[in-house]
């Protein structure tokens, strides 16, 4: 038990992280793209466990500028940790309103005498780089790791108000919409990058004659003419020549007529069959069993192009395969089974022992399939719930909605979506405790 669960956490925890960098990724090379300032890149939530500053971006000191906690510009030092209020110059130059040096309590002054006059002001933090009398050098992008390992985030400027320099609000919609969508663009091109990988990489195929070994009485096999012996040849004219090219055939056809071209004593034979979309146990969409005859090992390896082209095959038919589970569960022909993060925990360690690297892979290629579609839906808290309100926007000509009320259906969904978690837990826990797998093994 032990071992499993320490299987469980190192095959879960280094994919979650992978795929929530991946994410985030695409939010973060977006809004540098367009401007937006990037305040923080975060794995994990908070509580903190460190931080990295990076950059330089200059800030100008002015005889304006207010220093707190210190009396004059020239005790700024080299490596201190500084909050900055600043305003921007129409050349997009920074001009700090204010400075406030972090305190030998590693904290900020909690209530600072501020008098400035423009409130709507980048705030940013970070550590001063190199310093002179008329500016500063700042490394204000922090990356972060974090103590809840569910997630991760990328802090923007101004995601609500418009008026301070840099924001992500101050930004079209347009430009708001590529930023929030680019978490799942990433999400939904990892899988292709991977697939194109395992196709470049040399590895052995195993084709050969599908053969039918046996028929179940009363399966749709049984009522098409297919019969023991019969040679499979194609499937909807696709060629068949592994076991594998007929399972997935079959279920991407499951519920529709396929036309079947089977060689039987030598000759072709030409069958009309339709996959059972929920068939009885044991017996498979069809009711055959079938063996792989006659058979050929080869190493196969392909071009980047080529290989690129079949990763987006591979992709799309996991999409496919995806939209019929969800179309059988509103047709009431399979029910929708859910997993929190302990219940996806299990699975990646079992998955990771029966397959190891390879089957760690193809779960994970699966499961940032699901990120990306997830995090484009409608949802509250989520790019999609945020692209929602940006697409009002854009259909009342530019009239947002106030920050406040957008933020309260946020916080409502963010609560259900925590409920949502906790339940689905609390069933993944029960399961465990019963000793049950969540494979079905």
């Amino acid at each position: 038990m032990a071992q499993a669960i320490l299987i469980a956490i190192g095959s879960f925890l280094p994919m979650l992280v992978m795929l929530v960098v991946i994410h985030e990724l695409g939010h973060y090379f977006t809004a540098k793209w367009l401007g937006v300032k990037v305040l923080e890149f975060g794995v994990g939530y908070p509580p903190r466990a460190f931080g990295i500053y990076t950059g330089k971006t200059k800030v100008l000191l002015t005889e304006e500028t207010q220093l707190i906690n210190l009396p004059n510009a020239n005790l700024l030092n080299v490596g201190s940790l500084v909050r900055i209020y600043s305003e921007s110059t129409p050349e997009g130059l920074l001009i700090a309103k204010a400075i406030l040096v972090q305190g030998a309590n590693g904290k900020f002054p909690s209530n600072p005498e501020l008098t400035l006059s423009n409130t709507n002001l980048l705030q940013h933090e970070g550590k001063i780089k190199s310093a002179a009398i008329d500016h500063l050098i700042i490394s204000d992008m922090l990356y972060s790791l974090n103590w809840t390992p569910l997630g991760g985030f990328v802090r923007l400027a101004g995601e609500n108000d418009p008026s301070i320099p840099q924001s992500l609000a101050s930004k079209s919609p347009l430009s708001r919409a590529i930023i929030l969508v680019a978490g799942s663009v990433m999400n939904a091109i990892f899988p292709i990058v991977v697939f194109a990988i395992l196709f470049m990489i040399p590895h052995d195929t195993v084709t050969g004659n599908v053969i039918i070994s046996d028929i179940s009485p009363d399966s749709p096999a049984a009522m098409s003419g297919l019969t023991p012996g019969d040679h499979i040849v194609s499937t909807d004219g696709k060629m068949i020549k592994s076991t594998s090219d007929l399972i997935q055939s079959i279920t991407f056809n499951a519920g529709s007529e396929m036309e079947w071209i089977v060689s039987r004593g030598g000759s072709p034979v030409s069958i009309l069959i339709t996959p059972r979309v929920d068939p009885p146990e044991g017996q498979g969409a069809t009711g055959i069993r079938i063996e792989l005859a006659n058979t050929v090992t080869t190493k196969q390896f392909h071009p980047p192009w080529t290989a690129l082209a079949l990763g987006a095959t591979s992709t799309w038919d996991m999409l496919v395969l995806m939209k019929q589970e969800i179309s059988r569960w509103i047709s009431g022909t399979a029910n929708p089974e859910f997993s929190g993060p302990i219940g996806i925990a299990q699975i990646t360690g079992e998955i990771t022992t029966q397959g190891g690297a390879r089957g760690w892979l193809m779960l994970s290629i699966l499961i940032s399939i699901n990120l990306a579609i997830l995090n484009i839906l409608p949802i509250p808290m989520l790019d999609g719930g945020r692209l929602l309100f940006v697409i009002i926007e854009w259909v009342r000509r530019g009239k947002r909605i106030p920050a406040e009320k957008e933020g309260l259906v946020h916080i409502i969904g963010f609560a259900a979506l925590i409920a949502l978690v906790i339940l689905v837990s609390a069933n993944d826990i029960n399961r465990l405790l019963q000793g049950g797998s969540l494979l079905g093994s």
